[in-house]
């Protein structure tokens, strides 16, 4: 490693340059390298989610990951996000992660839940979707209008 001047005014500053990163996801691909298989690469896909929801690209790294290191809770949590983003589009993609993951889903009693919304999509509110590894999930039990229509009183009345 060749060391390098930060500052010329001072060469008695020098610095070593810092190591490449230990770290990398590949961009082309769907599924994950075998070297970065681990839960910490699962917690690094999960906060790319959070900050970038809609890149579909990652909710699908995440899901393969998952589903390759073998744990369905969090392999469900990945499929619900993904089926959150993508509302009432997508539905032949939501029909194929359904039919890939079933087991995973049907084991937190979401099997027979996620097919009948297959149409219309999940509501992220729904506290039923509510999964500890969800990001996209934020449950409200009850009913959400927190605020009631007040009619205006009329222009004329004063």
């Amino acid at each position: 490693m060749k060391p390098f001047l930060t500052d010329k005014t001072c060469p008695e500053r020098i610095r070593t340059p810092a190591p490449p990163a230990v770290f990398g996801l590949p961009v082309r691909t769907l599924s994950i390298a075998s070297r970065w298989c681990s839960p910490a690469t699962g917690a690094l896909l999960a906060g790319e989610i959070g900050r970038k929801p809609a890149n579909l690209h990652l909710h699908i790294q995440r899901i393969s990951l998952w589903h390759g290191l073998g744990n369905e809770a969090a392999t469900a949590a990945a499929v619900i996000d993904l089926w959150i983003i993508l509302g009432a589009l997508g539905q032949e993609l939501r029909t194929r992660m359904l039919r890939q993951h079933y087991a995973a889903l049907d084991k937190l009693d979401l099997g027979l839940y996620l097919s009948e919304h297959l149409q219309q999509g999940l509501d992220r509110h729904d506290p039923l979707i509510a999964l500890p590894g969800s990001v996209l999930s934020r449950p409200v039990a009850g009913a959400r209008a927190f605020l009631r229509t007040v009619p205006l009183p009329s222009a004329t009345a004063s």
